[in-house]
């Protein structure tokens, strides 16, 4: 069996975290013009739940960037406030991904493929962002 290198491991993960967008806007479309109209069974409910909860995971980076202490990292000055900050929000915005996987097997069967896809994505993204 070959070995993997970091580089495949990252370009495959990169293609994953660059899908978020259109399997995001894959199921958005088909609730709004399949699901929104039927009867709200629990099948319907637990779908709105993952897309809202993976929504809300991949809207939280760029708030938690913008509500991030500055650090002076020549001076070393507030990096500890900042590492810390970055943290405490790393563990929710891997979190709901984490949640929204879970529940999205509940959900649509239709849906199951691009909540995942972009579950994974956000959760990857998260990681390289906030490195590890």
């Amino acid at each position: 069996m070959l070995a993997r290198s970091s580089i495949e491991i990252e370009g495959v993960a990169a293609v994953i975290t660059l899908l978020v967008p259109v399997a995001l806007f894959d199921g958005w479309h088909f609730y709004f013009t399949k699901i929104w109209k039927n009867p709200a069974g629990w099948r319907n409910r637990i779908t709105v739940a993952s897309l809202l909860l993976i929504s809300l995971g991949g809207l939280l980076l760029p708030v938690m960037m913008i509500f991030a202490p500055q650090a002076d990292w020549t001076s070393y000055a507030a990096v500890a406030d900042q590492v810390n900050f970055v943290g405490a929000w790393k563990q929710a915005g891997v979190l709901m991904p984490l949640c929204a996987l879970a529940l999205c097997l509940f959900g649509r069967r239709r849906l199951i493929a691009p909540i995942a896809v972009a579950c994974v994505g956000t959760a990857a993204l998260w990681f390289f962002i906030t490195m590890g």
